[in-house]
């Protein structure tokens, strides 16, 4: 039986599984596949052996596929979570994992020993890594989507975010002037034409180059009414918490839309979306085969 990385040894993938980790510790939200792979990069200076290719994945660097087959027993325990859009983090169970081996060494290679032993029973499906390009194109798009709302306007985005409430619904009685940066509120949306009836739905969408703190989130707050209802966009995602924090508040009513949830709501309802929102944000969907063995 082939082993993936003969010329690879174990200390070398426990590098490469620590390097993960401890990237990951500090980014409780997680971190897209493309910022991982540019962190280790950055961080371990590869062979070029390990630079290279295996003929069966032959556009994915050895190094990537020890990282990307590596990490999937960590999954497979529940200590490292890979979501459907390409973002990676560690899950309680996996920091609670670490403060168990209190050796760090021994966490890594209980993580060696369970790869080798998935490569064992796993290895014919590896060829996929070079078939499949349905991982690569989710990852690929993420990064896309997530770098050009880093770019865009403000106006562009309030058109975006208008196009989708509007799809859902909503109907727009107010939006901030493009130059009043003091407003804490972006617009105001009613659930009927002349926004008569309650509840008043207050939207926020912060910068998307940021992650939302709880500090940010109280200043929204503190500016609702008791019977508002208000929904905060932040595309660059929430501190830790923050989601269930929002969840346990009885009054006022809030929601929090990350990109990740954001893109799924534009999907879900792309045939409402108008055409002036469509042409601010034109996503369009790319079919693949995806075969139920495939991890």
């Amino acid at each position: 039986m082939t082993d993936i990385s003969p010329d690879i040894p174990v200390h070398r993938i426990n590098q490469i599984l620590r390097t993960i980790f401890e990237l990951l510790w500090f980014e409780p939200n997680g971190l897209y596949v493309s910022e991982i792979i540019k962190y280790l990069k950055d961080s371990i200076s590869f062979s070029e052996y390990e630079m290279g290719f295996y003929p069966f994945a032959p556009f994915i660097p050895r190094y990537e596929v020890v990282m990307r087959v590596g990490t999937i027993p960590l999954v497979k325990a529940g200590w490292l979570e890979k979501t459907k859009n390409g973002r990676w983090f560690i899950t309680p169970a996996g920091r609670n994992a670490c403060y168990h081996f209190k050796d760090s060494n021994e966490f890594f290679e209980m993580s060696v020993q369970l790869f080798q032993q998935w490569k064992l029973k796993e290895n014919k499906r590896l060829a996929q890594l070079g078939s499949d390009p349905f991982n690569k194109a989710v990852e690929y798009s993420w990064t896309q989507i997530k770098q050009y709302f880093e770019v865009l306007d403000i106006r562009d985005i309030r058109i975006i975010v208008t196009s989708l409430l509007k799809s859902l619904g909503c109907y727009i009685t107010w939006i901030v002037p493009y130059k009043d940066d003091d407003s804490h509120f972006d617009m105001i949306c009613s659930l009927d034409p002349l926004g008569l009836k309650p509840p008043r739905i207050v939207v926020h969408i912060a910068k998307c180059n940021e992650v939302t703190t709880m500090e940010g989130l109280e200043i929204f707050l503190h500016d609702l009414q008791p019977n508002d209802v208000g929904i905060y966009f932040s595309f660059g995602g929430f501190a830790n918490g923050l989601q269930e924090i929002a969840i346990e508040k009885a009054q006022p009513v809030i929601r929090l839309i990350d990109l990740d949830r954001f893109v799924d709501l534009w999907v879900e309802n792309l045939g409402k979306i108008d055409q002036v929102g469509y042409a601010k944000f034109p996503l369009r969907p790319i079919n693949f085969l995806v075969f139920p063995d495939r991890f």
